[in-house]
């Protein structure tokens, strides 16, 4: 009988969640766009384990665009990321399928390590001729969810604006696939666009790499291992980063319900891509923070969101990264959450997208008198 009645309750909860995600999918405004992917994140987590959800107003004095996101935290055992990623690839599944206007698409297989494919999403701007500088672009996800429609939307509008190819790199994730496997994918990815430079039509001399939370902590770790192993980049494109496994910061202390994404989530993140590990002293460049030489890296843009837990760990990286004397960027957005750029009408959005794109125009325009190899041209 306890058993049965437990049953009824996780139906009746499964199906008055997806009626709150297909009302708040239907009707959010185009501003919105947030409320729809955190209303499939909320119907993945309460399917999966039902729990009271906080849809009221959260406490913290964020835009009204993201008055209303829930707060929850992620689950990162296999049949949570499993579904989760379902419902992420069936929210983009609309933008995958469309032809972006002056954009060439085309579906890549990366060749890494030993021969293994890695799937990427190339963009190119039609209107460019000969060979153009490439964004490598790794997305967020905790390392463990895929690339969602808001990463197709932006790498297209880096193309489009910057006048840049865009690989999108589709790497492994955790927790099946834990460190380094996600890092070694992207590392390759670097390798493999030069060495495919001809038949890409990119400039090997004009790569910037980039990404967004975990993707940030890719992005910035693989500048860290070119750097060493003597492949010279143009930039590195840091969007509210992960930097530090340790998960000491203020804001990490601070931050713990949190909309979209909180402190707790932070913390089971790193547990699942570091199994084991030991988080004070993780492996080389799992948590690019923590490296002590920061000399000699490229050109950073490092933008942080005010009400997120990774805050403060992408502004002490960027206060290092200027004290190595790298020339960097800060762009501090107010008023934001992780994840803030769900919202794409919203103004604080657009110019970060401003702020973002002439970062990548400014590092394919330097001078470059250095070949892929770190001698003179």
């Amino acid at each position: 009988m306890m058993q049965g009645q437990s049953c009824c309750r996780i139906g009746a909860r499964a199906k008055s969640t997806v009626l709150l995600v297909y009302t708040l999918d239907r009707t959010a405004p185009p501003s919105q766009g947030c409320c729809r992917v955190a209303a499939r994140v909320m119907l993945a987590r309460n399917l999966l384990r039902p729990e009271p959800t906080r849809t009221m107003p959260h406490k913290y004095p964020t835009h009204p665009d993201y008055a209303r996101i829930p707060v929850f935290n992620f689950r990162f055992n296999r049949l949570m990321v499993a579904l989760m990623n379902a419902f992420v690839a069936l929210s983009r599944w609309r933008v995958a399928r469309q032809s972006p206007e002056g954009l060439a698409v085309s579906r890549v297989a990366i060749f890494g390590t030993g021969g293994r494919q890695i799937p990427g999403i190339l963009y190119r701007p039609e209107s460019v001729s000969g060979a153009v500088p490439l964004l490598l672009y790794f997305h967020g996800g905790a390392f463990a969810l895929t690339y969602a429609a808001n990463h197709l939307t932006m790498c297209q509008s880096y193309a489009l604006r910057s006048g840049c190819a865009v690989l999108l790199v589709d790497y492994r994730l955790a927790p099946a696939h834990p460190w380094p496997a996600p890092f070694d994918d992207c590392y390759d990815s670097l390798l493999w666009a030069r060495q495919s430079a001809q038949e890409l039509a990119i400039d090997p001399r004009r790569i910037v790499v980039g990404g967004d939370s975990a993707g940030g902590a890719l992005a910035a770790g693989v500048a860290q291992k070119a750097l060493d192993q003597g492949e010279v980049l143009s930039g590195q494109m840091l969007v509210y980063p992960v930097t530090d496994s340790r998960c000491n910061t203020q804001s990490v202390q601070e931050f713990d319900d949190a909309p979209l994404w909180n402190s707790i989530s932070t913390r089971r993140m790193w547990q699942a891509y570091l199994p084991g590990g030991d988080h004070q002293q993780p492996p080389e460049y799992a948590a690019p923070g923590l490296r002590q030489d920061l000399g000699g890296l490229p050109p950073a843009y490092v933008e942080t969101a005010e009400f997120d837990p990774l805050r403060d760990e992408g502004e002490h990286y960027a206060r290092a990264l200027q004290a190595a004397g790298v020339p960097v960027e800060m762009n501090a957005t107010q008023g934001t959450i992780h994840g803030y750029e769900l919202a794409a009408e919203n103004p604080i959005v657009k110019d970060a997208m401003d702020r973002r794109c002439a970062f990548l125009s400014a590092c394919f325009q330097r001078p470059d008198s250095i070949d892929s190899t770190g001698s003179e041209a």
